[in-house]
């Protein structure tokens, strides 16, 4: 009977840990690793920008009725989400890079 007491409390005592093991992470990824940002926050890291040129296009913008848009980069094992409006999205699609001319098309 004192096994079966002693198994008892110790499978208590190791749910419990693990319990508080899985919220501890669950809390690291929801608060730590995601970031918000503006866009003109975002482009005083360089490579920032450069992740954001190698991930995203600008092929969702002209869209009707957009005006404020939130795109996700990842950078640095870090979420990145990224706000803007549509003319501050088109004038960042429309820079090569951040001390270049615009692109003439």
């Amino acid at each position: 009977m004192k096994k079966v007491k002693l198994i008892l409390i110790a499978v208590v005592f190791a749910t419990a840990f693990v319990n508080t093991a899985q919220a501890d992470v669950t809390k690291m990824e929801q608060g730590r690793n995601i970031i918000k940002l503006t866009l003109l926050e975002a482009i005083q890291d360089p490579g920032l920008v450069t992740a954001m040129y190698q991930q995203l296009n600008g092929g969702f913008l002209g869209g009707p009725g957009i005006t404020y848009i939130t795109l996700t980069v990842h950078y640095h094992n870090h979420v990145y989400l990224i706000s803007a409006t549509q003319d501050q999205w088109n004038i960042f699609f429309t820079y090569k890079g951040i001390t270049e001319k615009p692109i003439k098309n």
